[in-house]
């Protein structure tokens, strides 16, 4: 009885061990708060991300440069980012201003009024040109 017992326990110690690593895993564009950008260093929202938080509604406007902003993983966001989700009702432009001399060139843009709206630039996509070269964004909030 207590040889089974101790093999029961060791078995169960073996499946929690194996878990672990398939749970610390999340589901693509998982954990992007409301009223927030979230964008991910890999595509289909996957990787580590950056929470970007907009300026409030009523007719606000904000730039954020990249080389000030790090992935969760301490990583810089600038020219890293390959997916995004706009959880807020900003418009988004995404620009590619590597010198910050604000001669932009687009990227892409998030519609106001878009909430959960997501794009992916990794490659094969339709936007894979985009991928990596993020590196400011402008908000327009209604």
């Amino acid at each position: 009885m207590t040889a089974a017992a101790v093999a029961s326990a060791v078995a169960g110690a073996a499946l929690l061990c194996s878990a672990g690593p398939a749970a610390a895993d999340n589901p693509p564009y998982s954990g992007c708060p409301e009223w927030a950008l979230c964008l991910y260093q890999n595509g289909g929202g996957t990787g580590s991300k950056a929470i970007v938080t907009p300026p409030a509604a009523g007719g606000n406007n904000k730039i954020v440069r990249l080389t000030n902003t790090h992935f969760l993983n301490g990583e810089l966001a600038d020219n890293q980012v390959s997916s995004w989700l706009n959880n807020s009702q900003c418009q988004i432009e995404f620009w590619d201003d590597p010198k910050g001399e604000f001669h932009p060139s687009d990227l892409d843009v998030a519609p106001s009024w878009q909430w959960g709206l997501k794009a992916d630039h990794a490659f094969g996509t339709s936007k894979a040109h985009v991928n990596d070269r993020i590196s400011s964004l402008r908000f327009y909030c209604p």
